[in-house]
C-alpha cells in the first residue's frame, strides 16, 4: 500500500530540492506474499528509465534483499530506505547535500522514534549495548536509513559476508559518516514484519560478528567457577579432615550441579553461535536467488 506513494513523493521532494540528481529507484520484491510485486513491475511499465524492479524467488531476509539493491543500483551515491514511511522522505535531499559536499557516507541518525515506548527504549538500550562493546561509531539511537558514495557500495557488495550487520559493515571499512538527526516516524499503514525472532537474531549476528565480548565472557565464567571449584574443594578436605563426613548437603550439591550445567551449555552455546557462522562463510551460499530483473533502461 506504501509502494507508489512513497515513490510519487520521493520524486516530488527531489524535483522540489533542485540538487541536480537524476534518481533511479531500485525497487526489491523479497518475497512479500501480497501485491508488492505487481506494484513494482507496474511503475517499472510506466516509468523504465526510472525504476528498476528485482523480485527474489523467496524471503531471504531484509539484509539480503538490501544487498541486492546495491548490486543492481547504478548511481554515483545509493540511498538506503525501507519503503514503510518511517523513513522520512524529506530528508533524502539532506543526505545528498551531504554527500555533494563531500562526504563518503552520510547516516541519518534517529534522534527520535514512534514506536512505542516499549520497543523506543529497548531499541535504545540494545544501541547503546553495540556502542560500548560492538561498535563505538554506531550512533546514539542507531541507522538504517543512509547514503553510501559509489566507492562505499562498490567496497560493501565487493565483500559480502553471511549474516551481515549491516550497520557494523558499514561503519568497518572507515569512512567517517556525516550524520544528519532526523525522527523515525510511525508507520502509516500495517504492521512490521521483523519478529522478535528476527530482531534477536540480528542483535547476536552484531555481537558475534563485531565483538569477543561474549567468548571473553565465557573465559571469565569458567576461570571463576574452576578458583570457586578449587576453593570449595580446599574448604571441604578441610571440614572433613577435621570433623568428619556424614551424608548431608544432598539439596546444596543438587543445586551446583544445575548451576555448573547451566553454565557449561551456556557457554557451549556462545561458541556454537561462532562456530555456526563460520561454517556458514565457508559454504558460501549465495545471499539471495532473483526470479526477475527489470532494469531501469538508463542502467547499463
Amino acid at each position: 500500500e506504501t509502494i507508489a506513494n512513497l515513490c510519487s513523493e520521493l520524486l516530488k521532494t527531489l524535483t522540489d530540492a533542485e540538487l541536480g540528481a537524476v534518481p533511479e529507484f531500485v525497487l526489491v520484491n523479497d518475497g512479500s506474499p501480497d501485491d508488492s510485486w505487481s506494484q513494482i513491475a507496474k511503475l517499472h511499465a510506466e516509468a523504465p528509465q526510472t525504476f528498476t524492479a528485482v523480485d527474489l524467488s523467496r524471503n531471504f531476509g531484509q539484509i539480503n534483499a538490501l544487498l541486492a539493491g546495491y548490486r543492481y543500483a547504478t548511481g554515483d551515491a545509493v540511498v538506503s530506505m525501507s519503503a514503510d514511511f518511517q523513513d522520512d522522505p524529506s530528508v533524502v535531499p539532506k543526505l545528498i547535500a551531504e554527500w555533494l559536499s563531500g562526504a563518503k557516507l552520510v547516516v541519518a541518525a534517529r534522534a527520535r522514534r514512534s514506536d512505542g515506548p516499549v520497543k523506543d527504549a529497548t531499541s535504545k538500550f540494545v544501541w547503546s549495548l553495540f556502542r560500548k562493546y560492538a561498535v563505538p561509531q554506531i550512533p546514539e539511537g542507531g541507522f538504517d536509513f543512509f547514503l553510501m558514495d559509489r566507492e562505499v557500495c562498490d567496497r560493501f557488495i565487493d565483500s559480502p559476508e553471511q549474516n551481515i550487520f549491516l550497520q557494523g559493515r558499514l561503519l568497518y571499512f572507515g569512512y567517517e559518516p556525516a550524520i544528519v538527526p532526523y525522527e523515525r516516524m510511525p508507520r502509516r499503514v500495517g504492521v512490521s514484519q521483523t519478529s522478535f525472532a528476527k530482531r534477536l537474531k540480528y542483535f547476536v549476528d552484531g555481537f558475534v560478528g563485531h565483538s569477543y565480548l561474549p567468548l571473553r565472557l565465557v573465559t571469565a565464567i569458567g576461570l571463576l567457577s574452576l578458583v570457586a571449584g578449587v576453593l570449595a574443594s580446599i574448604a571441604i578436605f578441610i571440614l572433613v579432615v577435621s570433623v568428619g563426613s556424614r551424608v548431608e548437603g544432598w539439596a546444596s550439591l543438587v543445586v551446583l550441579i544445575l548451576l555448573a550445567n547451566g553454565v557449561q551449555m551456556f557457554s557451549i552455546g556462545i561458541i556454537g553461535e561462532y562456530l555456526w557462522r563460520a561454517i556458514e562463510e565457508i559454504r558460501g551460499r549465495p545471499h539471495y536467488v532473483v526470479r526477475t530483473a527489470l532494469r531501469a533502461r538508463s542502467g547499463p
